[in-house]
């Protein structure tokens, strides 16, 4: 597996030898970061407008996600836990099993939504992709805290100040500090194998992607 950022809480996991990919969240216009052109199998978006419908459709050529479920496309497990409502609109986060690693993508989640319902949901990441920069999704507080209490493998921050953004966020060196990470490297793409974890024998790991 593979994973690669492109700001803010746009990732492409991809299946070994690109068999399959998932894209999450594509920026927004206002965050001034471009839309990445790649195909992809599967695009998870983190809100949904329940007034239209609660059925995925699909859309090109990639298959649209966009709402709490169970789904199942070409062996690769997609889990959606809905996060909270707002009037007619669903905010989702989500779980990817890849490859027999457990994805966990956390989109926009905010200190508020931390419940014990989500931890549980939570509770079996080898990877948990989260955001940090505050605002209206977690700080780097309530990021370390979530992060203590799931004890996930390796940790991907996101939704944090980068050169081109236009949408305030926090610093990744308060997250880093937090995390009491002395120093981390940027890799422009994360690659892992599930015997990589079988015998993982170290602490959460905080790994920091470039954005491409």
């Amino acid at each position: 597996m593979s994973i690669e950022w492109f700001g803010e809480g746009c990732f492409k996991i991809t299946e070994t030898g690109n068999r399959f990919s998932v894209l999450t969240e594509p920026p927004i216009r206002e965050s001034g970061l471009p839309t990445p052109r790649h195909k992809t199998d599967v695009v998870l978006n983190i809100f949904s407008d329940l007034s239209d419908s609660l059925f995925n459709q699909k859309k090109k050529d990639a298959f649209v996600i966009s709402n709490a479920g169970d789904y199942e496309l070409k062996n690769v497990f997609i889990q959606g836990i809905i996060l909270n409502f707002n009037k007619n609109r669903a905010k989702t986060a989500y779980k990817i099993k890849m490859e027999g690693i457990s994805v966990g993508y956390l989109g926009m989640m905010n200190n508020k939504e931390i419940t014990l319902e989500i931890g549980n949901f939570l509770s079996d990441l080898d990877i948990m992709i989260i955001p940090i920069g505050g605002g209206e999704v977690l700080d780097a507080e309530g990021a370390v805290g979530l992060i203590k209490q799931v004890e996930p493998n390796i940790i991907i921050p996101m939704y944090y100040k980068i050169p081109g953004l236009k949408i305030k966020r926090g610093d990744l060196e308060n997250f880093l500090k937090k995390m009491e990470v002395k120093s981390t490297e940027q890799l422009e793409k994360l690659m892992v194998k599930t015997k990589d974890l079988e015998s993982w024998d170290e602490e959460t790991k905080v790994v920091v992607l470039k954005h491409l």
